[in-house]
């Protein structure tokens, strides 16, 4: 296996815990409409992407402006309480080491690019992250049009490119760029969800640092 000599990571649920606020914010928009809560486990068994899919099973408009309002009624709700997020067990120490050995880091994120760049700094990682990739609206579409666009940003041969996520589409963008991968089953996708995907899994972020450093 090729060393790795980059680490693109995801956002949110791997290098971030907001599972669980995503599924409270979520939740009290399906009460507002009168449509049946889910719960944490649900929604870690189900949640995909593109989130509009996600949408459809549990009952809210996947399209359209009821589409449009519910997404921007999560993410304004989200933003006000990102106070209540905190980086998940070990990421700080783990990017710290890797840094240490200087090996880069950088974001990939089906996030919108301005919510992303103001969070990283709030939680003091922008020294750490470079580039931070993210899409230009709040849909949660996906990442794989961004994709190449970040690879070549990171300018790394992509067998060289270990890239940590939280869901099958971390792995379904790994697989089109050629890079290695990790899944960490601690965030948006459980280990039932992740049970096809070819990558590893893994259930603490220190053991990128296994990947990584020989």
């Amino acid at each position: 296996m090729n060393r790795i000599e980059h680490v693109v990571w995801d956002w949110n649920g791997t290098l971030v815990d907001d599972a669980r606020l995503c599924v409270d914010i979520v939740n009290r928009i399906l009460t507002e409409l009168s449509i049946p809560t889910v719960s944490l486990e649900f929604y870690r068994d189900n949640f995909t992407f593109p989130v509009s899919s996600y949408y459809e099973k549990i009952g809210l408009p996947a399209e359209g402006d009821s589409f449009r309002a519910i997404s921007e009624k999560f993410i304004s709700e989200y933003r006000m309480r990102r106070d209540s997020r905190q980086l998940q067990e070990h990421a700080r120490t783990v990017m710290n080491e890797l840094a240490e050995y200087g090996i880069a880091q950088s974001i990939l994120s089906a996030g919108k690019l301005s919510d992303l760049t103001t969070f990283v700094d709030e939680l003091g990682l922008s020294g750490f992250l470079h580039p931070i990739t993210g899409v230009s609206n709040i849909h949660a579409a996906g990442k794989m049009d961004i994709s190449q666009t970040h690879l070549a940003k990171i300018t790394h041969d992509p067998s060289n490119v270990l890239l940590v996520g939280d869901t099958v589409h971390d792995e379904e963008v790994s697989v089109h760029l050629g890079t290695q991968c990790l899944l960490f089953t601690g965030g948006h996708n459980s280990v039932k969800a992740l049970g096809d995907c070819r990558s590893e899994l893994i259930d603490d972020l220190r053991l990128v640092l296994l990947r990584v450093i020989d």
